[in-house]
């Protein structure tokens, strides 16, 4: 029990430093997401090795995972561009929507009855974000992008649920940070074709930040050492 209550206490500690490195790092949210999938898969790879576990032979498998690393990216840069266009308490804030979407996307997709009580708790946090988002016009924008990035937090959390119960955690993660580098990485020429005023190349302070963010704040997390989103 009282590991237990290390674990959650540690996951919501790196829970909240993930929303401070988005601040810190300087480069813009879609990069930033890059290198922290490409450093994370990377640590991953290792990590695999040291466990002498085994890549998956069948490439649909790897597909299958992997897609739900491409939903992960897409709920990072939208959770680092909420942070970025308004502060962090609104992007974490935000994120508390994911319980609210998935209150509604798991019943859908998985074909169950909608849970009256998690619903009605779901939309007393909703009703807390549009408080904010009627009173303050300055952080409308973050909020539109926390609340999108929320959506797919609760897409992935729902996929991914089905997923550990066959495959070991850490092959998961490592497949899903490799899918989202790749996706991320294709996409990436086409982003600095049309902005090509953005900074690619980070600077020293943003690589010490970006190899915190893929270790501490991603892979332990993935890992299972501290469970996160």
């Amino acid at each position: 029990m009282k590991k237990s209550y290390l674990i959650l206490h540690s996951a919501v500690l790196l829970a909240g430093f993930t929303g401070v490195f988005g601040m810190l790092i300087s480069l813009n949210e879609i990069t930033l997401v890059w290198y922290r999938v490409f450093l994370a898969s990377i640590i991953l790879f290792f990590i695999l090795k040291i466990y002498n576990l085994k890549m998956l032979k069948s490439f649909s498998e790897a597909l299958k995972i992997s897609k739900a690393g491409v939903l992960i990216t897409i709920h990072w840069i939208f959770f680092y561009a909420s942070i970025k266009y308004s502060n962090i308490s609104i992007g974490v804030v935000c994120y508390c929507l994911t319980s609210f979407f998935t209150a509604f996307f798991e019943p859908l997709l998985n074909k169950k009855k909608f849970n009256l009580v998690q619903v009605l708790l779901s939309i007393l946090t909703l009703l807390g974000i549009s408080l904010i988002f009627h009173f303050d016009s300055s952080y409308q924008l973050g909020i539109l992008l926390g609340v999108i990035s929320s959506s797919f937090a609760a897409l992935y959390t729902i996929y991914n649920e089905k997923l550990v119960q066959y495959y070991d955690s850490k092959l998961i993660n490592f497949y899903q940070m490799l899918g989202g580098t790749l996706v991320l990485g294709a996409a990436l020429p086409f982003y600095f074709y049309n902005f090509p005023n953005q900074t690619f190349i980070p600077n020293l302070r943003d690589i010490f930040y970006l190899l915190i963010l893929a270790s501490c704040c991603t892979v332990a997390p993935l890992c299972n050492v501290c469970r996160i989103p």
